[in-house]
């Protein structure tokens, strides 16, 4: 069925929303304002989704997406949207989550503009596989895990696009093949590519099915230009898991070294580090913000990966302890204060249900929870604790709306939401909010 709809605005996802007789329409690549003849492909008993055929009437903030690929590959939802949209955009859905999800209505700020939005990324995973034209290092096709070969992307390193061509010529060399979803066989599963901001250095994660790989095409990695480190992970089993539990070097090191706000972080090939530099440093600056030091606070972070909020924010404060359950981000950030020479963190490694128990007291709670947010007996010991300010960083407005709710019925009052565009051309947003107990100042 082909319908005529209006574009109310883009929700969570990045889809457009229109309305047909009462019920909810969802249309990709679609934008707010913007009038179209579209195809109902999917239709539920409360929702449908829509693909457009024709745009009758375009939204002021249409633009041509630059990528050949938007709209097939996975990766973007917004390049069709011009940056400045998607500011709007993102500040809105936030906003809407806040409200819908969360009943907290509090002004969200404009979004922080990221001044380069194209080829921010310093790490990219890639699936390998086989297409008709051979081996293939590229993106999975939107909705589905078909493998698109996608030899130059926008997001990433121009860098990247060089030396995935030149693995892929490696494996091809030393007999690797893609693996193949379908019947779980092929052995090279996924490339994940980091780049180093400080040194400049190039890692290569190289993912497969089986325990071998070819010692002497981890050697040739090695040798082209950038490229500092080889590391090699194991993941056997059908899943949709990028990465095994153990990974080891090849050849060179397996970490890289990112730099925030002046200081130097070291970071191992599976930890956990922001994909945008230029946006992390402005999260941190918003953090120190939000939390207002004055040198004798006690300070909780929590998910705290390789150290980097807690030791930027040390030197400002009496105390931090900090919780990480991954072994090797835990040891990323020991090694991180000892080389800046900050004695005043404790790095606990621990799960963070289990860990927060034994904390006694906190003046500050910051947390940066996975996708997923925060389990329920976490968000009740943070406001058991008491704390007079609590900054809790999410990439996930929904899950963090559903957080906020559940601090705010402990006792706790939402002040500031702040949002940062850590991902241009993609729905994703991260977002800053700070809470104090309920009746305190706004300050």
């Amino acid at each position: 069925m082909v319908v005529e709809l209006l574009i109310d605005k883009l929700v969570q996802g990045g889809d457009g929303l229109a309305t047909l007789d009462g019920m909810k329409v969802f249309v990709p690549f679609s934008a707010p304002q913007e009038r179209v003849r579209a195809r109902i492909v999917t239709q539920k008993r409360d929702y449908a989704v829509a693909e457009i055929e024709d745009i009758i009437e375009p939204s002021p903030l249409r633009v041509s997406a630059p990528c050949p690929h938007f709209g097939v590959c996975g990766g973007c939802q917004l390049q069709h949207i011009s940056y400045q949209g998607q500011l709007v955009v993102k500040k809105l859905y936030v906003n809407e989550a806040l409200q819908r999800i969360g009943q907290v209505f509090v002004p969200v700020r404009n979004v922080t503009t990221e001044a380069e939005p194209w080829h921010y990324r310093n790490k990219t995973q890639y699936p390998v596989g086989t297409t008709g034209k051979g081996m293939a290092i590229g993106f999975f096709r939107r909705g589905t895990h078909d493998l698109l070969d996608v030899p130059v992307c926008v997001l990433h390193p121009m860098e990247f696009d060089r030396l995935r061509e030149a693995i892929r010529a490696i494996f091809s060399a030393a007999g690797e093949t893609g693996y193949d979803e379908a019947g779980h066989d092929g052995n090279i599963r996924h490339l994940v590519l980091r780049q180093g901001i400080g040194d400049g250095g190039l890692l290569a994660v190289i993912v497969t099915r089986t325990p071998a790989f070819d010692a002497r095409a981890a050697e040739l990695i090695a040798e082209e230009p950038g490229v500092v480190g080889v590391a090699h992970s194991v993941v056997p089993t059908r899943t949709n898991r990028i990465m095994g539990s153990h990974t080891k070097v090849l050849a060179g090191r397996a970490h890289l070294y990112q730099t925030v706000l002046g200081k130097s972080f070291q970071v191992s090939a599976p930890s956990f580090f922001q994909v945008n530099i230029r946006q992390a440093e402005e999260l941190c600056r918003k953090i120190l913000k939000h939390v207002a030091p004055r040198g004798d606070e006690s300070v909780l972070d929590l998910y705290s990966g390789v150290g980097m909020i807690s030791l930027l924010i040390a030197p400002f404060v009496q105390q931090v302890t900090a919780i990480e359950a991954d072994t090797t981000a835990v040891e990323d950030a020991r090694v991180n204060a000892q080389t800046q020479d900050v004695r005043n963190v404790e790095f606990m490694c621990d799960d963070v249900s289990r860990a927060i128990r034994r904390v006694a007291s906190a003046d500050v709670v910051i947390l940066d929870p996975p996708r997923k947010g925060c389990p329920s007996e976490v968000l009740r010991r943070i406001a058991a604790l008491r704390p007079k300010r609590i900054v809790y960083v999410s990439c996930n407005p929904p899950t963090l709306a559903r957080d906020l709710a559940a601090l705010e019925q402990s006792g706790y009052t939402t002040h500031e939401v702040e949002p940062v565009d850590m991902f241009p051309q993609t729905f994703h947003v991260e977002v800053i909010a700070r809470l104090g107990p309920l009746g305190s100042a706004d300050a």
